[in-house]
């Protein structure tokens, strides 16, 4: 079984992870890099798996001036915790930039700050209405139903 685990590393981000295909997804919210490593570790030693790759977002260098320089750092710090662990973990990672998994979904690009992650939440919602995305999960499921279809 191909698995694949999609990573919103924001500040309130959250990960997805897809069992083999779209019909088998467990979302998480980020708490600490102690849970994230242990889920890596109980992903790579997964029974069933065959493969096992990784999607995170491609973070921008100038995230604006509606978000404060500690939300921009906590992205950056998260953003390098989580690409270094996946590749010290020799998992194969995939970076998607936000324009690309965002591409089609309306009204994400008139939208900013809050409103824009309910409008992203409100996809998800949309495209996976059993899973209950919320604003800390909703990334990165569309991520990786982005990187999956």
């Amino acid at each position: 079984m191909r698995i694949v685990l999609a990573s919103d590393p924001g500040a309130s981000g959250g990960y997805a992870v897809s069992f083999g295909a779209l019909d088998v997804v467990e979302l998480y919210p980020w708490t600490d890099e102690t849970e994230w490593l242990d889920y890596l570790d109980h992903l790579a030693n997964h029974a069933d798996a065959t493969s096992l790759e990784a999607v995170v977002e491609l973070v921008p260098p100038f995230v604006g001036r509606a978000i404060p320089s500690s939300a921009s750092f906590k992205l950056g710090y998260n953003y390098g915790f989580i690409c270094g662990s996946l590749r010290a973990r020799e998992i194969p990672l995939h970076l998607s930039r936000p324009a690309d998994w965002q591409k089609g979904l309306a009204g994400v690009r008139a939208a900013s700050g809050s409103k824009k992650k309910r409008v992203l939440r409100d996809h998800a919602n949309r495209l996976f209405p059993s899973l209950k995305p919320t604003l800390k999960t909703a990334d990165a499921l569309l991520i990786l139903n982005h990187f999956l279809t």
